[in-house]
């Protein structure tokens, strides 16, 4: 098996679940390109903590126990969001202590690459969390802005009736319909009442 690769996707909880998808398709095409026998993982998980990525974590235990040679993600942000620090201590631990070749395909890294690894590389993680705390702040605010617009926009007002002055016009001789005419006449659009609702006043 060790000639075996492993691909892995991610998207967040706020996010798509067909990014997922969309990252397995273009994994696997590379993989089938090079003729590569692979296994492939997904989750969804915020990605910033990894406890919130169990998936990923059997993945590296998978590789720890030497069941794949490689392990091949879309990008650097689908892998993890935790501090550059954090992702280039597991990448290192990867590549120099599971021995496990990593290639991150939208950055083109590859530790096989020591320009890509050793220059590249950390600059890729940094731009990847940045990207994705920005994203993450992004999504925050526009969940926030909702629920403001909610405080005053979320439903529709209660309709108040006038049930004293439908009897008067009743007793003057209108018509369910022309009394809900009447009515309406200075009513704003989600304000107005139907004549099934002057009818109800009498049942």
């Amino acid at each position: 098996m060790k000639n075996k690769v492993v691909i892995y996707a991610r998207c967040s909880t706020d996010e798509s679940k067909q990014d997922v998808e969309v990252q397995l398709k273009e994994l696997r095409r590379y993989c089938t390109a090079y003729g590569w026998e692979f296994d492939e993982f997904a989750e969804y998980g915020s990605g910033f903590k990894s406890d919130n990525q169990p998936v990923l974590q059997k993945v590296l235990e998978k590789i720890r126990l030497k069941h794949y040679s490689s392990l091949i993600v879309y990008s650097m942000d689908r892998f993890s969001r935790q501090s550059p620090s954090k992702i280039n201590a597991l990448l290192d631990r990867i590549v120099e202590e599971y021995k496990c070749r990593f290639i991150a395909l939208q950055q083109g890294i590859d530790s096989d690459s020591e320009m890509t690894w050793h220059v590249v590389k950390p600059l890729f993680t940094y731009f990847a969390n940045k990207y994705s705390r920005d994203l993450g702040e992004r999504v925050r605010k526009g969940i926030e802005r909702k629920k403001q617009l909610k405080k005053y926009s979320g439903g529709r007002p209660k309709i108040e009736i006038d049930t004293e002055r439908i009897k008067n016009l009743r007793e003057s001789g209108m018509s369910y319909r022309q009394i809900a005419s009447e009515i309406n006449k200075d009513k704003s659009k989600n304000q107005r009442i139907s004549y099934q609702t002057v009818m109800r006043v009498f049942q």
